[in-house]
């Protein structure tokens, strides 16, 4: 019996094991030298970021100009960073294989070519790509200077007629590029961190709307795409717009998401233990609560924006603040809460209704009006 069990575990372990995905980066110097020191790299780190800050996840000593990182493949994709350098870092993304690195100049890292792997080999294609276009704008720009006559150089603004048609020209070049780019290689997970920060910064949100609908299914899960339909629902923000989906975790440690009530109807209700208007709304949510007792169709999820956990748990428990319909959830972010920004929360309290598709209904229903409207809605919907 006792054999059968230890094989048993061995076997779970082995499969354990096989199931991991790795990643090796190797990395060459052509120096090692740093940028603004007489030092040289001896070491780096492979970080990613967690809540707006660096977390280290490997790091490696270089030897004879060279260094290997590994560890495992995140779930999902990430884009990363290796520092240790005084002038930057070298971006990559984990996934399963080897990654190349260099040979790069270590005073210059952001040089780095990358590759190996299809998304890095991606994004080191798309980092080409914008690079040309950066060339072939200077020379554009190098000609149409050229051109201006002599008697006029030096006034700037008629200077202007001859190098702003180029600038529009360099101008929609990029962008078309771009776009290009990103529809050539749209099954890709690296043109979510396109759209983001090259897409997003250039077009209107209806045009990142339009890319964010164009991508396959297989991309919904990654957390770029998540975030930038946040950030589309979070720009359109009105009464018969789908909110942005808030995240936060309650007191006793579990992940609730706007998204998780879908089927019920929702009062967001932004507050903070320190607000003494959002204490004296605490009678009339009691109130409409109570009446929706033994209903199933509405939640009021309060949105808490302290920054401390004992502030905001005292609070809930010191005045009663529960049911069976009310869920507390918080980032302690303070003012720099996802919730808050998505939402564009100047001030607590701050509520919205969303309907059971997602959609918001009313903002800042408070008082009476709100138990009113609660009511209705715990009677048969929203009337």
């Amino acid at each position: 019996m006792k054999k059968i069990v230890l094989f048993t575990l061995l076997a779970i372990a082995t499969l354990a094991t096989a199931q991991e995905r790795k990643f090796v980066i190797r990395g060459e110097m052509s120096s090692p030298a740093m940028c603004y020191s007489d030092e040289i790299v001896k070491e780096v780190k492979l970080e990613r970021t967690v809540d707006g800050a660096p977390v280290v996840i490997a790091t490696a000593p270089v030897v004879n100009n060279r260094f290997v990182l590994e560890g495992t493949v995140p779930e999902l994709l990430e884009l990363c960073n290796i520092t240790g350098f005084d002038n930057g870092a070298i971006q990559v993304f984990l996934e399963e294989g080897e990654i190349k690195v260099g040979p790069f100049d270590a005073a210059y890292p952001v040089g780095a070519r990358i590759g190996g792997t299809p998304c890095n080999d991606v994004y080191q294609a798309y980092i080409d790509r914008n690079n040309n276009c950066i060339k072939e704008s200077k020379e554009r720009m190098k000609l149409a200077q050229q051109s201006i006559p002599d008697g006029i150089r030096g006034d700037q603004a008629a200077e202007l007629a001859f190098t702003s048609p180029t600038f529009y020209v360099n101008n929609l070049h990029f962008k078309v590029s771009i776009m290009d780019f990103v529809y050539e290689n749209i099954e890709s997970p690296v043109v979510l961190y396109i759209i983001k920060y090259a897409i997003v910064p250039t077009f209107t949100t209806d045009v990142v709307k339009d890319f964010l609908d164009a991508l396959p299914q297989e991309l919904h899960v990654q957390p770029m795409y998540k975030e930038l339909v946040n950030d589309v629902r979070a720009a359109n923000l009105k009464i018969g717009a789908e909110a942005p989906d808030i995240s936060g975790s309650t007191p006793d440690g579990r992940t609730v998401s706007l998204s998780d009530l879908r089927g019920k109807y929702v009062f967001i209700d932004f507050w903070a233990s320190w607000c003494a208007p959002c204490r004296r709304e605490i009678p009339y949510l009691k109130e409409a609560l109570a009446y929706s007792e033994n209903s199933d169709n509405l939640v009021v999820l309060s949105y808490s924006i302290d920054n401390k956990m004992n502030d905001w748990v005292n609070c809930i428990e010191k005045n009663g603040l529960t049911h069976s319909n009310w869920i507390h959830i918080s980032t302690l972010k303070g003012w720099g809460s996802d919730g808050v920004k998505l939402f564009g929360v100047k001030g607590v309290p701050f509520t919205a209704l969303i309907d059971p598709e997602g959609n918001v209904v009313q903002f800042n229903l408070r008082g009476e009006e709100m138990v009113k409207r609660l009511r209705s809605i715990v009677d048969g919907g929203n009337k």
